[in-house]
């Protein structure tokens, strides 16, 4: 799945370039200006979710996204019966594509933890995947309440422990790496229960930064009400203390595992990770499976959204 984008390269900068101060290079805005900037993806779901990945046009006429004053909005269908192919969403991927600099987005809302639901905030290579590399910065699926945030990568790229406030749940971030689940990639969970869906959203959300160098990847979350700090004109990481995660050390040569990434928000339905745990937790009881319950049960998907304050991009 190759998308035309136009990139920003953010190349032959040191380390200490890179963690000093950011300058405000794009910022995505909001309203038609903000979607302008993406491309909608609507093919089949690589994730194989139970999920109708519709365009812009259809998404618009269905009120799936628009805005709700100055914030930007994109959700799901929460009032038909899904269709054949899966409940209908947006999948939006960015036209420019960052090899390295810093991400900031700044969120009112997003998915709550609802069964049958897998949202995403991530960051794909335009190579062929995973040889392009993968950064997920905001994950989870069905009742969750933490955040993951995961590499995937090809063979040649491990972590170490440590530095980040998270826990490390797999070191490795090579997709077929031995000893862990396929594409479990290098994981970190968050700690704090409101990183993620439901807690997140009743503090009325929060930021997430995340800083691409070619020494490694750091992400942060702030909760609303501890923000201040990153936004501005000239936000710095060296300030922010211990991030939630951050993916470095071991043996890894970021420089070649991650190149030309593109922003992506999806929700998805099901599928390879969502559905594949739907008998573990408190979602089994709402249906024999994960597909039965999103085909018959539209308005448990009322908070399945994105509401998006700002999202800005920094080069070094």
């Amino acid at each position: 799945m190759h998308i035309r984008s136009t990139p920003i390269l953010f190349a032959g900068l040191s380390s200490q370039q890179l963690m000093a101060a950011y300058v405000l290079i794009d910022d995505y805005g909001h309203g038609n200006g903000f979607f302008n900037k993406f491309n909608f993806f609507t093919g089949e779901d690589p994730t194989h979710g139970f999920v109708d990945y519709v365009s812009r046009n259809v998404a618009q006429g269905a009120g799936l996204l628009g805005e709700r004053g100055d914030r930007v909005y994109m959700g799901v269908d929460y009032t038909n019966p899904a269709g054949s192919r899966g409940r209908r969403s947006v999948r939006l991927e960015s036209k420019n594509t960052y090899e390295h600099g810093l991400v900031v987005i700044d969120l009112a809302h997003m998915p709550g933890s609802v069964c049958g639901t897998w949202p995403a905030f991530w960051a794909l290579g335009t190579a062929d995947w995973p040889f392009g590399g993968e950064i997920d910065i905001i994950e989870g699926v069905n009742d969750n309440s933490f955040n993951h945030m995961i590499l995937h990568t090809s063979d040649g790229c491990t972590i170490n422990d440590g530095g980040f406030t998270g826990n490390l749940r797999t070191s490795n971030c090579y997709i077929y790496a031995p000893g862990q689940n396929a594409n479990a990639g290098c994981g970190i969970e968050a700690t704090n229960p409101d990183s993620y869906g439901r807690g997140f959203n009743s503090l009325g959300g929060g930021i997430y930064a995340t800083d691409l160098t070619s020494n490694g990847i750091s992400i942060w979350f702030f909760p609303r009400g501890s923000e201040l700090r990153v936004l501005g004109d000239n936000p710095n990481p060296a300030n922010w203390g211990t991030p939630a995660a951050k993916f470095a050390g071991g043996s890894c040569d970021f420089e070649s595992k991650f190149n030309g990434q593109r922003l992506i928000f999806d929700i998805t339905f099901c599928g390879d990770w969502a559905g594949s745990v739907w008998g573990i937790g408190g979602c089994a009881s709402r249906a024999g499976n994960c597909n039965d319950f999103v085909q018959d049960n539209p308005s448990a998907f009322t908070e399945s959204y994105w509401l998006i304050n700002s999202l800005k991009v920094y080069p070094g």
